[in-house]
């Protein structure tokens, strides 16, 4: 398992407090909604898990908006520390296993239940550290057929992500490194020499127009692209 030491501005009374409310969720005493929903660019049907970053993700990319609110926030450190100790704990306890994917599967069902396009995001921060951890999303997937997730990742080859994506309905990865090198994020530039290498390929692959489109695109509105292209570049903002 990963640790704290990779990431510095997660402090030593943080990781404490997560490690007692991880303790009190396992004893029923703390009853978190673990998911939160929409921020800036998502609406509120997209329903959101984290982790620490850094810690559990296999790069330390420059300019990751990740840490950014890790480094603001004390409350989103010591959040992403709770969910990170209860995974921690689900992979190695059968019976934690057990009440960790019944607790969010009957979150999604609420979730379900309210939006007609209900949409988890895997990782606004943070990735899948093991495969036992990747195992259990494929868990909670499988049991929701009804939500679509998706997710962003620098774990996987791009080959290991085309034959995952095959496999479900529900579910799409992005390449956050497209060619398993090139990052799918940055200026014009260097995105029209990725999609050179795209279209060489006969790969498909959009370019994501938040926040630099004429049109008022709103993520997992009026554009859904994240949900069904794996190839899905973004200009740097």
């Amino acid at each position: 398992m990963n640790n704290y030491s990779k990431n510095l501005y997660y402090k030593d009374m943080e990781i404490k407090q997560a490690k007692e409310l991880a303790k009190e969720f396992y004893a029923k005493n703390y009853t978190p909604q673990l998911l939160r929903y929409g921020n800036l660019k998502l609406g509120s049907n997209v329903a959101i898990w984290d982790l620490p970053s850094i810690i559990t993700c296999k790069y330390k990319c420059k300019d990751c908006y990740a840490i950014k609110a890790e480094r603001m926030y004390k409350n989103t450190r010591v959040m992403r520390a709770f969910h990170y100790e209860i995974i921690k704990q689900a992979l190695s306890d059968s019976k934690k296993h057990y009440y960790f994917v019944n607790y969010i599967n009957t979150e999604l069902r609420r979730h379900a239940l309210m939006y007609k396009l209900p949409v988890v995001r895997i990782h606004a921060s943070g990735d899948f550290f093991s495969d036992d951890y990747y195992r259990l999303w494929q868990e909670i997937i499988v049991n929701n057929e009804d939500i679509k997730f998706y997710t962003y990742t620098k774990v996987y080859s791009n080959e290991v992500i085309d034959k995952i994506n095959k496999c479900y309905d529900n579910f799409n990865i992005v390449k956050s490194l497209v060619d398993d090198k090139h990052l799918n994020y940055g200026d014009l530039d260097y995105l029209e020499d990725i999609t050179k290498t795209l279209e060489a390929q006969g790969k498909e692959y959009t370019i994501c127009g938040y926040g630099h489109s004429d049109n008022k695109l709103t993520c997992m509105g009026n554009c859904t692209k994240c949900l069904t292209c794996s190839n899905v570049l973004f200009i740097k903002h």
